[in-house]
């Protein structure tokens, strides 16, 4: 009764308190009443209108805490699953408005926290099968948690199966997507004039070049003191970033320092000429 009790709780207040985002509200008329904005720069303006990001770790944790409960008492009391369906159908229509139209992310993991919340799934999954497995010999069935073992191997052995085949092959490109790099970085050698090689990231082998694409991004620009007024201070600024990587902020100019693969991958390049 109280599990379910939370869950109408969290499908009456917690869903719409997201669509209303109170605290956003507040600290924006807080901010508009104790500012002017004449004496503001352009920084401080954004701060009083800046777009919000998604809290994953806010957000993530109640959304299992929901499908936990569920697994964990449908054996006692199946009628939860109504209200837990209920739960994520509402969550559904709520954070998939706030993800296209309101939330906006301040950076690009590349997905990196979903195997994560994929392994908590199936895990809350299994403390559903092990409190069955209990509440089967409470009730004096002690066949049946026999039969439920495999059941619980096959959970660990799929989440095992999603981290070796999804979760550590989305870190790296694919391998259609490395193969077609390579094969362009050795046609190359044979007409450095193709316009097909203007793809290639880098004409010779770097450390870099089968990183995510996102992971290789240049330097974010500063913003103007004003964005109506273009000051010369800013625009030196700019230029100064322009032209250099990420990496280069922690590096300076130094040149990185070459592995034996980069070293004969360059070697092949010069041979092949």
């Amino acid at each position: 009764g109280y599990f379910i009790a939370l869950i109408i709780t969290k499908i009456l207040g917690g869903l719409p308190l997201v669509i209303l985002r109170l605290g956003a509200l507040f600290r924006h008329l807080f901010l508009r009443l104790i500012t002017r904005q004449a004496y503001l720069t352009q920084r401080e303006l954004d701060q009083v209108y800046r777009e919000e990001p998604l809290l994953y770790g806010w957000e993530y944790p109640t959304q299992l805490l929901v499908i936990v409960i569920c697994f964990t008492y449908a054996c006692i009391s199946p009628f939860i699953l109504i209200f837990g369906a209920m739960y994520f159908i509402g969550a559904l229509m709520v954070y998939k408005k706030q993800v296209l139209y309101v939330y906006t992310p301040g950076y690009e993991s590349g997905g990196a926290l979903f195997p994560m919340v994929c392994d908590r799934t199936i895990i809350g999954l299994i403390c559903g099968q092990l409190t069955f497995m209990g509440y089967c010999i409470i009730r004096g069935g002690h066949l049946q948690p026999l039969a439920m073992v495999p059941l619980v191997w096959f959970s660990f052995w799929t989440m095992n199966y999603f981290r070796i085949h999804f979760a550590k092959p989305s870190n790296r490109l694919t391998l259609e997507r490395a193969k077609d790099l390579d094969e362009l970085v050795s046609s190359y050698a044979q007409n450095p004039t193709s316009p097909r090689l203007m793809q290639i990231p880098q004409v010779s082998f770097t450390r870099d070049h089968y990183k995510q694409p996102i992971l290789r991004e240049k330097h974010g620009a500063p913003f103007f003191y004003r964005l109506e007024n273009e000051d010369e201070l800013t625009k030196e600024a700019r230029k100064k970033l322009s032209g250099s990587d990420r990496q280069d902020m922690w590096i300076g100019n130094k040149q990185l320092p070459r592995s034996r693969n980069h070293a004969h991958n360059e070697e092949n390049i010069n041979i092949i000429v």
